[in-house]
């Protein structure tokens, strides 16, 4: 057992002020619920939110759907789903409500159903005869209060990156389905097709915990015990929206929430905001309903009292895979003052357990003391009080939080995979970008990283800096490289070329 954790180690100590800042809760939403684990089409996968790094004035949304796309998967090749509605929503005053709502709908023609070729020769552009199943989407921009803004209308999107004979330059079929809207400060940029899977997880975290690469009991004694990309070599299809922050921003309010949905028939039936809250956060009884909550119904559910309520109060504020690092390897938590590995909650009080889970969570992140940032012009201590990213006058609700005024020279001049951990104000859980190494962080912060940074009610407690060597699956970068300009996200995989078994070895390099 890891019981040696709880004892500081010196050497490790300038990593301390790296990881005891703000953190989440534990990855990526693949398969997270039992109903939408059997409806692929409609299951969110990943939602991120950034400031856009080739533009301070813009800012990045996304999100893909469709976990698992084998980019060889013929004949039927992968698609948006056309009796599937996908959203990507905004909230702008912290009021838990969508503000400004982006929604995708899609449609597929097929002019010769006398073969079953997906394509009948080379397809050379969006428009080519020889595509034999086409497809277009519609995207559609709604303010609340105000009137529907087509901004895209049923044009022509990416056909799958299939191989060198059925799309020779899948690069250009790309460029071809960005979309820029309006001009001058109000421009957008749209892309809505498929992409590869910007995630990167070894899920064998699964096998109660098990994070290869380790010594035993936390890695495996025999057999494989190489960290492995999981979800390498597979695509997603993606929405992506670099849109200017004052087309979204609401009066001198500077944080924006984000998350992503999917509805079957005017039902939702997926929801993601902030990564794995529903695959590793909520337990089973709740699963299938959180999919079908909106976020202005989070904090009724948070504090309907016995049920429901005092078992979602648990799930955050006593989280079960803190409970499990504990118990399997003797990670200490915070505030469990008779070592049960549980950390002591009020049941109808909220914020009574732990509040940095809480915060990062439910309502946005505000410092309890000073914490010190990395910056372009060198170190920054900010001071306690500092506001991270909580809307004035939050609503508790699930969602990603980003605070818009945060960026440029504020940001790490190397960006941290470990973003707010790594001391890089610009990362996750500060909004999400692609590189951020989500599923470290969060089971950093589970370990109470952040906790001293945002509560710190228990005094005694200290985080060991030793766990960052331990907390770790092992993959720390995605199997492609992602792109510095518009959409970001690395192309799609060809089904001619890409594997499925990304151990760990050397970075990727640009082909």
């Amino acid at each position: 057992m890891f019981r040696h954790a709880r004892r500081p180690i010196a050497a490790a100590g300038a990593l301390l002020i790296l990881a005891s800042s703000v953190g989440g809760a534990a990855a990526s939403s693949h398969r997270e619920a039992p109903l939408i684990s059997k409806d692929a089409f409609a299951d969110t996968t990943d939602t991120y939110a950034f400031v856009s790094p080739s533009n301070p004035n813009n800012i990045v949304i996304a999100a893909s759907w469709i976990p698992f796309e084998g980019p060889e998967g013929g004949p039927n090749y992968w698609e948006w789903d056309p009796t599937v509605e996908y959203s990507l929503n905004v909230d702008n005053d912290g009021d838990a409500v969508a503000d400004v709502t982006y929604s995708l709908t899609a449609e597929t023609s097929i002019p010769n159903g006398n073969t079953f070729l997906y394509n009948t020769g080379p397809i050379t552009s969006l428009s080519d005869g020889d595509w034999n199943m086409k497809q277009k989407v519609t995207i559609r921009e709604k303010v609340a209060g105000g009137a529907t803004n087509v901004l895209v209308n049923d044009m022509l999107t990416t056909p799958s990156n299939i191989g060198k004979k059925s799309t020779p330059n899948y690069g250009a079929l790309e460029s071809a389905a960005i979309r820029t809207v309006g001009s001058g400060a109000s421009q957008m940029k749209i892309y809505a097709g498929q992409t590869d899977d910007a995630f990167w997880v070894d899920l064998q975290v699964f096998d109660l915990l098990t994070l290869r690469g380790q010594d035993a009991p936390i890695g495996y004694t025999g057999g494989n015990n190489r960290p492995q990309d999981s979800v390498s070599g597979f695509n997603v299809h993606t929405l992506v929206l670099e849109i200017p922050i004052s087309r979204l921003k609401q009066g001198s309010e500077p944080v924006l929430g984000v998350w992503a949905a999917s509805s079957r028939g005017g039902s939702q039936v997926s929801r993601l905001g902030m990564p794995l809250v529903n695959e590793v956060v909520i337990p089973l009884a709740l699963k299938d309903t959180f999919n079908t909550l909106a976020p202005s119904q989070d904090l009724g559910v948070y504090t309907s009292g016995p049920g429901a309520g005092h078992l979602l109060q648990k799930s955050v504020e006593d989280p079960e895979i803190g409970r499990l690092l504990c118990g399997l390897y003797g990670v200490p938590l915070p505030a469990d003052a008779n070592n049960d590995c549980s950390t002591e909650v009020t049941l109808g009080t909220p914020r009574s357990g732990r509040g940095d889970i809480f915060d990062i969570f439910l309502k946005g992140m505000v410092l309890a003391k000073p914490f010190t940032i990395t910056t372009k012009n060198g170190p920054v201590t900010l001071p306690a009080g500092f506001n991270v990213n909580r809307p004035a006058g939050a609503v508790p609700a699930e969602m990603i939080r980003v605070n818009t005024n945060i960026k440029g020279d504020l940001c790490s001049p190397t960006p941290s995979r470990l973003g707010v951990l790594g001391g890089d104000a610009c990362g996750f859980p500060n909004g999400r970008r692609l590189t951020d190494d989500v599923v470290e962080i969060e089971l950093l912060a589970v370990a109470g990283a952040a906790y001293q940074a945002l509560d710190g009610r228990e005094a005694a407690f200290s985080f060991n800096p030793a766990l960052i060597g331990v907390l770790t699956d092992g993959v720390d970068y995605n199997d492609r490289l992602f792109r510095s300009s518009f959409p970001y996200f690395a192309r799609a995989q060809s089904g001619q070329t890409h594997f499925h078994q990304n151990q760990m070895g050397p970075r990727p390099t640009p082909v």
